[in-house]
């Protein structure tokens, strides 16, 4: 049998069996375990014919596997190949006299590993090769006069010595040369800032600031730094604060009203006009106002385009004064597409039409020559790409800037010949439009993100990651007071890390003696996600777990007791994870879209929260990833749980009651009714035990609490006050501890990005 360990060649895809994944020109896909052993089989035996009975035996190891499971397998096995290669088939199915079974159409290649390279030859050998008589005649040369000597060797030192300064700085600035790594904060203000706007001439900017929780985003302008100013404000910061935006006294709210929620403002070329994301409830659109560009204050707010909730950050960019692009979706799983909005006419038009499949066209930004758009679209599961709209020519160009990462907002150059980006590793960047060529302009990484150019300087403003890497949180541990603990609470689990799902495992003893640990899912600032273990009383990371180039929620985990597997729902998918090593492989069909999964009591199957026809559908998989069926006994479900007797208790969709499932009389049967959640989509907003279920809500003006329902009784008592919104519950096998999660820092800055060595 070959060794598979190290990445292969099929045709033109590289096989990497070790990671589950297949690539080509660039662009890598994830495969099921069991896919790759498959795809494996078959690159071992070569051309061969491939019977199922063989498959059976060989791969599953198991005589009593279905057809149906081998023919999803190869099914979409295939599914991935073609993405990848639409152009080559892979796989030929066999039927006939002469047997049936699969035959693998493409050669395998190995890479031959690389050789030891040659030893360099032996400097000291050259002087051999010098003629005799060169030699002879540097011995026989009558010598120089001393002082003439000296003079002349003076002036070789000297000579050398600036040779070799001129060398060295050389040397020097071309192993330095300058990059944007330089990052000095332009906000200081308590709480988070984000979508910044930068007027057409540098002079000022805009951008949304939330001093907490609890509070609604607000617009806020601040004048810029004058180029000739920097160095003075540098000396004296307070020589002119009102041009020093890291002064607090530069910056000036721009609507005196507040509880607007303004968000996604954009500045119009002659700075007389703003458009911006309004969020007050019922009156949800896209704004005009006038704009003070002097005063810095706003006025006469109307909306010109009304928009659902499900359009809650669009993009904005104006074309001339009269004239704006916006981002916008007519269905809640409709991709985003641009339009074109004429405030003289009151008119829309639709601009571009994405695929349905995808996400549709994210970022956009109108080039200063006012010739192009720069659009971010989404690719379905392979990520997101830069295409450049032509608006004379009505054509979309496709360029070579592709990415994973959300980062997904850009902005152009002065002269419109370059795109700013993020790209997928965190680092800011530059397009060339002429030269199709990609340019690296920072050497440090997650400096932050939406890189915006100001206009006339070599400087950027850039958000800092405030959703992530200074939004910290911490696990915190209740003493549950069911059964008879006092409520209070410590701090369990701290990384400095954005912990955004927990989930209770078996295995080790901590500090209290309690033989319970978690599993959880951190994210770092650059998307990425992280699995880490608590166990013990210690915190260590899973380092065997594939980080993921980046999440989007829902995010969830479900362990099933007892075992060393965890499921993890993240990107609309699902894997399976030892929560041991963090070895993790996919696990749903890449066909089907899915939002949360919890496994059934039995271990056998994994209940995954998705939608059919539109309506919300949990569906019953296999946990080898087959079969994949709907469960129609619960009605408009969108995450289950079973007891340990194995009955039904789900949540109901819309809202977020949760409902009672008699299957022998296959009735269902309200049983909690609840107010708010945060997340439609969450495993642990409830935690169906033995004797009742624990659950989230927020009754009133109240905060989110944990309240408890009791089985025999029929009673709902309040828990505790729950520390945030986040639809964790994690409960102690013997109910003594309740495990939480906690925002501990909710800070966050715009930052200056600037050129240094």
């Amino acid at each position: 049998m070959t060794d598979f360990s190290a990445p292969f060649k099929l045709g033109n895809i590289t096989v990497d069996a070790k990671a589950d994944e297949l690539s080509c020109n660039g662009v890598s896909l994830e495969i099921q375990s069991m896919a790759m052993k498959v795809l494996c089989y078959f690159a071992n035996h070569g051309d061969e014919l491939i019977s199922r009975d063989c498959l059976r035996e060989q791969v599953w190891q198991n005589t009593t596997a279905s057809n149906h499971t081998i023919n999803n397998h190869i099914y979409s096995l295939r599914q991935v190949l073609s993405k990848l290669d639409p152009d080559t088939k892979y796989i030929h199915t066999v039927t006939g006299s002469k047997g049936n079974g699969y035959r693998l159409l493409m050669p395998v290649v190995i890479p031959t590993p690389i050789s030891t390279p040659t030893r360099m030859p032996d400097l000291s050998a050259i002087s051999a090769e010098i003629p005799t008589e060169v030699q002879q005649s540097s011995q026989t040369m009558a010598p120089a006069k001393p002082l003439v000597a000296g003079v002349r060797f003076g002036w070789f030192i000297a000579a050398a010595m600036v040779l070799l300064t001129l060398v060295v700085g050389v040397s020097w600035l071309w192993l330095n040369p300058l990059r944007y790594n330089k990052s000095t904060p332009l906000t200081t203000e308590q709480g988070r800032e984000q979508s910044p706007a930068i007027s057409h001439d540098g002079a000022f900017m805009i951008y949304s600031h939330r001093a907490g929780r609890d509070n609604s985003w607000e617009l806020y302008a601040s004048k810029m730094q004058q180029p000739n100013l920097q160095l003075n404000l540098q000396l004296n910061p307070q020589l002119n604060p009102q041009l020093n935006p890291q002064s607090s006294q530069a910056r000036k709210k721009v609507f005196a009203q507040t509880g607007l929620h303004d968000n996604f403002v954009s500045i119009s070329p002659g700075s007389r006009r703003i458009a911006f994301m309004r969020l007050v409830k019922g009156e949800e659109g896209i704004y005009i106002a006038d704009f003070d560009a002097d005063k810095l204050s706003g006025s006469n707010a109307k909306r010109v385009i009304p928009l659902s909730r499900d359009n809650l950050s669009p993009a904005i960019s104006w074309w001339g004064d009269d004239r704006l692009f916006y981002t916008a979706k007519d269905a809640p799983r409709a991709p985003l597409r641009i339009y074109l909005y004429d405030l003289v006419s009151c008119l829309t038009e639709q601009i571009s039409a994405p695929a349905l499949k995808t996400d549709g066209d994210y970022a956009i930004m109108l080039s200063p020559d006012q010739t192009r758009l720069a659009i971010m679209r989404s690719e379905g599961l392979t990520g997101f790409r830069l295409y450049l709209y032509h608006l004379a020519t009505q054509s979309m160009v496709k360029t070579a800037v592709h990415t994973t990462d959300l980062r997904l907002n850009i902005s152009f150059g002065d002269n419109s010949d370059l795109v700013y980006f993020v790209d997928q590793q965190g680092f800011l960047s530059a397009y060339h439009i002429e030269q199709k060529t990609i340019e690296l302009l920072s050497n440090q990484a997650y400096l932050g993100y939406w890189p915006l150019k100001i206009p006339g300087s070599q400087q950027f403003i850039m958000q800092q990651d405030w959703g992530l890497s200074s939004l910290t949180t911490q696990v915190i541990r209740f003493n549950n007071p069911v059964r008879g603990g006092d409520g209070k609470a410590k701090v369990l689990v701290n990384n400095g890390l954005s912990i955004r799902s927990i989930e209770g495992v078996s295995g080790g003893v901590d500090d209290e003696g309690e033989k319970d640990g978690l599993v959880f899912a951190a994210v770092k600032a650059n998307f990425q996600l992280e699995l880490w273990r608590y166990k013990n009383g210690k915190t260590y990371k899973l380092s065997d777990f594939k980080t993921q180039p980046y999440y989007r929620y829902p995010l969830s985990l479900s362990a099933l007791k007892g075992s060393d597997k965890v499921l993890l729902s993240v990107n609309q998918s699902c894997r399976l994870v030892d929560i041991n090593s963090g070895k993790d492989s996919p696990l749903c069909p890449t066909s089907e879209q899915v939002s949360v999964g919890t496994f059934a009591q039995d271990g056998q199957s994994v209940f995954l929260a998705g939608s059919k026809n539109d309506m919300p559908m949990i569906f019953q998989m296999g946990i080898s990833g087959y079969p994949f069926n709907p469960l129609l006994k619960l009605d408009n479900a969108n995450m289950v749980q079973q007891n340990p007797q194995g009955d039904f208790y789900y949540r109901h969709s819309p809202g977020f009651d949760i409902y009672h499932h008699d299957r022998p009389n296959n009735i269902n049967t309200k049983i909690i009714s609840r107010h708010y959640l945060n997340h439609d989509y969450s495993t642990n907003d409830f935690v169906v035990t033995e004797n009742g279920i624990y659950y989230m809500d927020k009754i009133g003006t109240q905060s989110n609490a944990i309240y408890y329902h009791d089985f025999a009784t029929k009673q709902q008592r309040h828990v505790i006050n729950s520390p945030n919104e986040y639809p964790n519950i994690v409960l102690s096998d013997d109910e003594r501890f309740i495990d939480q999660i906690q925002s501990i820092d909710n800070n966050s800055q715009l930052r200056l990005i600037e050129q240094s060595r």
